[in-house]
């Protein structure tokens, strides 16, 4: 785009050329020149704006998401992953502990992940019991989304508790979508072919589920106006009863003559094998840990249709900035993108 300079210059040659002089600089003309090029490039500037947030290429921001909002889209917002925790008490007690709201847990380590109890929790009075309650994660984002047994002490000793652990995973932890990503979405819903059935609605409709973080929806056999939804929580294909649950609320919701059709998405487990040299300074063990942690929640963040590259785990990998290099091994295999599939992460294996 011209610049205010170039505007205040053209007015100038163009005054020259027709009167054989160009103003001065403290003239009338050239101070009405100048006020006359500021208000021509602020026009500039807002006709560029508006011609960038006309289109999901170039849009950004508020901009996209209005975009987004006229296909039925929402962008997703941050969300904290959630679970349970299962306290076992450390000996008998003549009265009633408990533990407030709010309790806080963590896996230990160099890279500690927060968690904190949801409702007050009463402990048992005999030793060696166990009780459950729900718990999240304190920060939302993938690295919340913690494998079974991740979670080892409480923030706070409390004599009365002999041990904690999340007997199950925790899942739903996401960023925010980014612009990048809502924008894909967008250009993709603009090349699904129509069937009469509105896709963006049934999608939008998943995801606010509980339990699910990623969602495909395809039009499979368009003639029949049928809609095939498939569903994955962070990492894994989603559970049975979620996927019960969303079949559900699409039977209620769908349109006359749509049949929908809800499934766990199918899943393409990964091995990943790296070989590494921590830093200077960095114990070798810990560092092995951190990388695994930090590939599992590279993985735990995939939606279905998305496959990572040896580049993008290598940057997982250099992120955690312990490592000073690193190779993955020639049999690590990466699948083919599909849009029925979530790309799991079956172990990872780490080598020093």
């Amino acid at each position: 785009m011209i610049s205010y300079e170039e505007l205040v210059q053209r007015m100038n040659t163009a005054y020259a050329k027709e009167t054989g002089f160009a103003p001065d600089a403290a003239s009338d003309t050239a101070i009405r020149f100048r006020v006359l090029a500021g208000e021509v490039y602020n026009l500039l500037t807002d006709l560029a704006w508006l011609k960038q947030s006309l289109l999901p290429q170039t849009a950004v921001g508020g901009q996209l998401d209005k975009l987004a909002q006229e296909h039925g889209l929402q962008r997703a917002q941050a969300a904290q992953a959630q679970g349970s925790l299962q306290f076992t008490t450390a000996q008998d007690v003549p009265f009633a502990v408990v533990l407030s709201a709010g309790t806080q847990c963590t896996t230990g380590g160099e890279n500690p992940v927060l968690v904190e109890t949801l409702e007050e929790l009463r402990l048992p009075v005999r030793g060696g019991q166990t009780a459950v309650v729900q718990a999240r994660a304190v920060k939302s984002g993938p690295a919340g989304n913690l494998a079974a047994g991740a979670v080892n002490a409480l923030v706070t000793a409390n004599t009365y508790v002999a041990s904690v652990t999340n007997p199950q995973g925790f899942s739903g932890g996401r960023d925010a979508q980014t612009d990048s990503q809502l924008r894909k979405q967008l250009l993709e819903l603009g090349q699904q072919q129509s069937n009469g059935t509105n896709l963006a609605f049934y999608r939008r409709l998943a995801q606010q589920a509980a339990g699910v973080s990623s969602v495909s929806v395809q039009a499979v056999t368009p003639a029949a106006g049928e809609v095939t939804v498939w569903l994955a929580a962070a990492g894994v294909a989603a559970p049975e009863e979620v996927v019960q649950r969303v079949q559900k609320s699409m039977e209620k919701a769908r349109e006359l003559n749509v049949q929908v059709h809800v499934y766990p998405a199918k899943t393409a487990p990964v091995t990943v094998a790296v070989t590494m040299r921590a830093k200077d300074g960095q114990e070798a063990i810990a560092a092995a840990e951190t990388v695994r942690s930090a590939v599992r929640t590279g993985f735990s963040g995939l939606q279905i249709g998305e496959t990572p590259s040896a580049a993008q785990v290598c940057t997982w990998i250099y992120s955690t900035g312990v490592v000073q290099e690193a190779v993955l091994q020639a049999d690590t295999v990466f699948p083919a993108a599909a849009a029925d599939t979530l790309v799991t992460l079956k172990s990872v294996e780490v080598f020093t």
